[in-house]
């Protein structure tokens, strides 16, 4: 059973740390990044391109699409453009793909149509999306495996949500969910050893673009 790590509201100041975990053990992961988050902390985002990750685009600010018109949405997302392009120009890095996800996995509920429309003309991919210009495929991320990280601290804790997400996991390719901001360096080290020490193969994210 393959599982692909996405990690949401990147970068944090934190980030550093959080990659020097991921290097050492070799785990792949793709960056869901916050514009605003990347006007803060770009130098970090620019360390985890170079190391080989990707980054995907969280909107500017991270609010819930539900509650955005479709041109507020279309500035959401291009705002966020324009600062993950300017990572991987000073990064020297070929970006590889242009990914998005909803915050919240809110995906516009009415409006979900319209922002697909606005992904779809932005060469946004999702996994395994087609090429067919079927206007009915999906170009965004969702998840499989969730332990909610964002609502415990408690180490104790997420290793029992850890363990329980895994074993309801029926699926051969488990996209998992974590986040940057709001864990700090021990409680995301934790995680990522637990996932790496599972029954999982982690793989590279991008292997699910086909």
């Amino acid at each position: 059973m393959n599982a692909y790590l996405t990690i949401d509201d990147a970068p944090s100041a934190t980030l550093n740390e959080k990659l020097d975990t991921l290097v050492a053990r070799g785990v792949p992961a793709v960056f869901f990044c916050e514009g605003r988050r990347l006007d803060d902390h770009a130098a970090l985002a620019e360390r985890a391109v170079e190391a080989g990750y990707h980054l995907g685009n969280h909107t500017y600010s991270h609010p819930h699409a539900s509650d955005l018109s479709v041109a507020e949405f279309e500035a959401e997302v291009a705002r966020t453009e324009e600062r993950i392009d300017a990572v991987y120009e000073r990064a020297g890095v070929s970006r590889p793909a242009k990914l998005f996800r909803f915050p919240f996995g809110d995906d516009g509920g009415e409006r979900a149509p319209a922002f697909q429309r606005v992904l779809r003309e932005g060469g946004f991919v999702g996994p395994a999306a087609t090429t067919s210009g079927d206007e009915s495929d999906s170009r965004d991320w969702s998840w499989t495996l969730d332990a909610e990280d964002w609502t415990t601290d408690d180490r104790t804790e997420l290793r029992a949500r850890f363990d329980a997400a895994t074993r309801a996991a029926t699926g051969d390719e488990e996209v998992v969910l974590f986040h940057d901001a709001g864990n700090d360096v021990a409680l995301f080290s934790a995680f990522v050893a637990w996932l790496d020490d599972s029954a999982f193969a982690l793989a590279d994210p991008l292997e699910l673009v086909r």
